[in-house]
């Protein structure tokens, strides 16, 4: 079940319900769904400090996510997706490694759940199914400014990863 929560110039805030994630059928013989990052984890420092190794070419991909935008997270220095007809997010197909979805669920916590979208792979012919990080609850609200990575990095991004070097060996949420 999918909740959502409109906000000005016509941005919907999603917010996933518990009951709505993967509800498929037992596929553990099959290779782990790919992730769509967009934010904090193109970064290259927070995902080595997040996985615990620096992901290898082939397990990256640049990718698209149509239909949403990018936005502040109201408060954070981080971003959430909202629904907007005929936008898209630029971001990274990320190939997990087993054990790479517990560490990715621990860093985004309870304020995110997971759910399949179709990502646009740069190069590719047809849509990937991924994994992409959604806002839980109204706990996260947008703000009207687009997120942007390099804008973070430049502004954000060493207090981020003090942060999360303070929060021990597998940073969680509490970002």
């Amino acid at each position: 079940m999918v909740f959502a929560k409109s906000c000005a110039l016509d941005y919907t805030v999603l917010y996933v319900s518990a009951c709505n994630l993967d509800q498929s059928p037992d596929r553990s013989s099959l290779p782990p769904m790919m992730y769509f990052f967009y934010g904090t984890l193109c970064d290259s420092d927070v995902r080595r400090l997040i996985l615990g190794y620096r992901p290898s070419p082939r397990q990256l991909r640049p990718a698209r996510l149509p239909g949403f935008r990018r936005k502040r997270a109201r408060g954070r220095s981080y971003p959430v997706l909202v629904r907007a007809p005929g936008g898209r997010v630029d971001g990274l197909l990320f190939r997990p490694r087993p054990g790479d979805a517990a560490r990715l669920d621990a860093y985004e916590g309870p304020e995110y759940l997971t759910r399949a979208l179709p990502v646009c792979r740069n190069g590719s012919r047809g849509p990937a199914r991924a994994r992409v990080f959604l806002p839980a609850g109204s706990g996260l609200s947008a703000t009207f400014d687009d997120w942007q990575l390099r804008r973070w990095q430049r502004r954000d991004k060493a207090a981020f990863l003090r942060s999360l070097h303070h929060q021990g060996p597998m940073p969680c949420a509490s970002r």
